[in-house]
């Protein structure tokens, strides 16, 4: 089957879980979990540009070939017809140009995206309400940081795999005049007050038809590895209808963390 694909990047515990629930209520839409699709298609072309036979007799047009049909055979089985492939990266430059060189100059990336302090609130209030070790508190243990709710911040914005950091730098550095038209930024505090008026904006940035969602029976069936791989069970739990549960981030995090961070989301900017 041909399909259409689009993308999607953006913030950790910015909604993009909320968002995915309420995509995939329509028929001719998949949302991925998050998704190797990235991943595999930068390692098997640093495979081939490693490869002694290849270096040998290239064949770029076979090369291209190859690399693009990963994609295709990821998703040979989802009937349908529109795929939203997820992962955190997917705005850095050269991920970009990836989408851009294998699968659509039209390049479109959907970013959720939060309030930086609400994120680490998000991330306090599991922590705090799981029995289970967060993989957070390993990560700091294994490096004998001690468990303060400000190293647990730090650690969240610039810990294992660049952390929310290395995703704040892969917006800002192709959310340019150039880039801009490729990214939809979708607020979660947006998403949660107005999710009518959000999908329809969406619906219309990706230019496929609209679709008439259902916000009070959201189903999130994903059977998803929360407790055993991160210790947050609940991590990626969507409540059944959309409402505002969040603390108030003053309440949980620490006035350091709060000073440090505020105002830094550059998106607001424009």
């Amino acid at each position: 089957m041909n399909h259409t694909y689009f993308f999607m990047g953006g913030l950790a515990r910015s909604g993009s879980t909320l968002l995915t629930a309420i995509l995939n209520q329509n028929p001719n839409i998949y949302v991925s979990e998050q998704s190797p699709v990235c991943d595999l298609t930068y390692k098997l072309n640093v495979l081939f540009e490693e490869n002694t036979f290849y270096k040998a007799c290239p064949n770029v047009d076979v090369r291209t070939n190859v690399v693009r049909s990963l994609i295709d055979n990821y998703y040979y089985n989802r009937p349908e017809p529109i795929i939203i492939d997820k992962f955190r990266s997917w705005g850095t430059q050269y991920n970009l140009s990836m989408i851009q060189a294998l699968y659509t100059e039209d390049a479109k990336i959907i970013c959720p995206v939060r309030d930086i302090i609400e994120i680490f609130a998000s991330n306090l209030v599991l922590i705090k309400k799981n029995k289970t070790k967060s993989y957070i508190d390993r990560m700091l243990e294994e490096r004998d940081i001690d468990l303060s709710d400000e190293n647990r911040c730090e650690f969240i914005f610039d810990g294992t795999d660049g952390g929310l950091k290395h995703q704040f730098l892969a917006l800002e550095q192709c959310m340019n005049k150039e880039k801009r038209e490729c990214f939809h930024l979708i607020e979660y505090n947006d998403l949660v007050d107005n999710p009518q008026e959000v999908l329809y904006d969406l619906y219309d940035f990706l230019n496929i038809g609209r679709y008439q969602h259902n916000y009070d029976s959201i189903k999130y069936e994903v059977k998803s590895r929360d407790a055993v791989y991160y210790g947050m069970p609940g991590l990626h739990d969507v409540r059944e209808s959309i409402s505002k549960t969040s603390v108030n981030p003053e309440d949980i995090v620490p006035p350091s963390i709060i000073k440090k961070y505020r105002d830094i989301e550059f998106w607001r900017d424009d």
